[in-house]
């Protein structure tokens, strides 16, 4: 079965993988090697960035539409279900790269599960300085989105994110 490919126009807000939510402002012609592609001109709320984004290149970007609510309560779920256990041994580098490419994978549900492990794990035995860094950006890409899709605040939906993370702590 083919996965239908969303459709986007401007007005609309979408998730940006690695930058955030943000609002489609516009779209816009550029010239880019040699010729004329284009592009959905991206607004990022949480740093007030500018990003342009070729059409062409949507689907590899990663850009989503924001969560509907069956996608919520699934990530409500995985908030609230069981860590996987934190592995202590390795490469520390190895893992928090891992951590971060689930962040910027685009996936909702990724990140959910990244906040929910790193908050717990935090709390259990601490972080390292660049696992308190990743949960930091992955907490805020989750807020933002959460509280765009239930018309909240980011400290609200924060809030609300971790009731479900310690509800099964």
């Amino acid at each position: 079965m083919a996965t239908k490919r969303p459709r986007f126009k401007v007005g609309d807000t979408v998730f940006y993988p690695s930058a955030g939510v943000g609002v489609i402002l516009a779209v816009e012609d550029i010239y880019h090697s040699g010729q004329v592609e284009s592009c959905f001109v991206i607004r990022i709320q949480d740093t007030q960035m500018t990003v342009k984004v070729p059409r062409s290149n949507l689907e590899r970007s990663g850009i989503r539409p924001l969560l509907d609510g069956k996608k919520l309560k699934e990530l409500f779920k995985i908030l609230s279900s069981k860590s996987k256990r934190r592995v202590t041994g390795g490469n520390w580098a190895e893992r928090c790269k891992d951590i971060e490419r689930r962040i910027n994978s685009g996936s909702c549900l990724e990140l959910g599960e990244v906040v929910r492990d790193l908050t717990r794990w935090k709390k259990q035995s601490g972080l390292s300085f660049e696992e308190s860094m990743l949960l930091e950006t992955a907490n805020s890409y989750l807020a933002r989105e959460v509280a765009a899709v239930q018309g909240i605040a980011p400290d609200a939906a924060r809030v609300r994110i971790l009731s479900y993370i310690e509800e099964h702590a």
